[in-house]
């Protein structure tokens, strides 16, 4: 009764620990599966903690822009600025997002992007594609990682 209990709570603590800045969802699902919960509710609960956070920093970095734009006026920009904001938001966004949950994390990489004003739709797009990515290849790889070498009980699922 008691381990059906903690179980039930340990989803709880997937989904906060995740929401840390500091921990990437992919970890989280390590350890989950690590300590034997359902992989698969593991990385649900594990990818909504962190999708929530970046939602915040997009969010609050828009809203924060967007101020910002108001308090000092519309400025314009040389050619030569508008082409390099053109390029990164086309080619420099993807590849953050697949190199940022392994380097820097998620939240860092989504901020470092629209401190770079670049559009909040591709960059939560982007930065979603790549946690979902790495968290995804986390789980399958820890799941079957683990099994190769006995740590899972097959009949908790």
């Amino acid at each position: 009764m008691l381990v059906e209990y903690l179980q039930e709570w340990s989803y709880l603590a997937v989904f906060i620990l995740s929401a840390l800045p500091s921990l990437e969802s992919a970890v989280i699902v390590v350890l989950g599966v690590a300590f034997g919960l359902n992989p698969i509710g593991v990385t649900i609960a594990a990818l909504l903690g962190n999708w929530l956070v970046l939602m915040l920093v997009v969010f609050a970095f828009d809203r924060f822009q967007k101020w910002l734009g108001k308090r000092r006026g519309a400025a314009k920009q040389s050619v030569m600025r508008e082409r390099a904001h053109r390029i990164f938001v086309r080619y420099g966004l993807p590849g953050l997002a697949v190199v940022a949950p392994l380097v820097i994390g998620t939240e860092i990489a989504a901020a470092f992007a629209m401190s770079f004003k670049a559009p909040r739709g591709p960059v939560t797009f982007w930065m979603t594609l790549g946690m979902v990515a790495w968290t995804v290849v986390a789980a399958v790889g820890s799941y079957y990682g683990f099994d190769a070498i006995g740590w899972i009980r097959k009949d908790m699922f």
